[in-house]
């Protein structure tokens, strides 16, 4: 947001730095001048409106973005879950297969040692 009033800062400041050096600098008459700068103003006041209204638009999108990815994010969050509980339970049988394979290789590896230290 800090960024985004800098910019509409400087984009007001230089708004009035330039009107005020082409007021200065122009060769044009009173009524001219004043014809020329309240043509300005209501640029400078469109400009100003659209600017709010593209920000009030920016803001309900971004609101819109940041609910929507909630959403999502319990979505995936719960997806996640299941898919972790159902890898667990697939690997399960594997796992007590494994332990079993793992004792019986330690089984032999004592048998071995005993084999050679005799």
């Amino acid at each position: 947001m800090a960024n985004g009033k800098s910019l509409m800062t400087g984009l007001l400041v230089g708004g009035v730095i330039g009107g005020l050096a082409t007021i200065l600098t122009a060769p044009s008459s009173g009524r001219d001048l004043r014809t020329q700068l309240k043509q300005n103003k209501q640029k400078l006041e469109s400009i100003l409106i659209q600017l709010k209204d593209d920000s009030i638009s920016l803001k309900e999108s971004v609101v819109k973005t940041a609910q929507e990815s909630a959403v999502v994010l319990k979505d995936v969050t719960a997806d996640l879950q299941k898919s972790i509980q159902t890898w667990q339970e697939e690997i399960e049988p594997h796992k007590a297969e494994l332990q079993k394979e793992i004792s019986q290789i330690e089984e032999k590896i004592k048998e071995l040692e005993q084999t050679l230290n005799k």
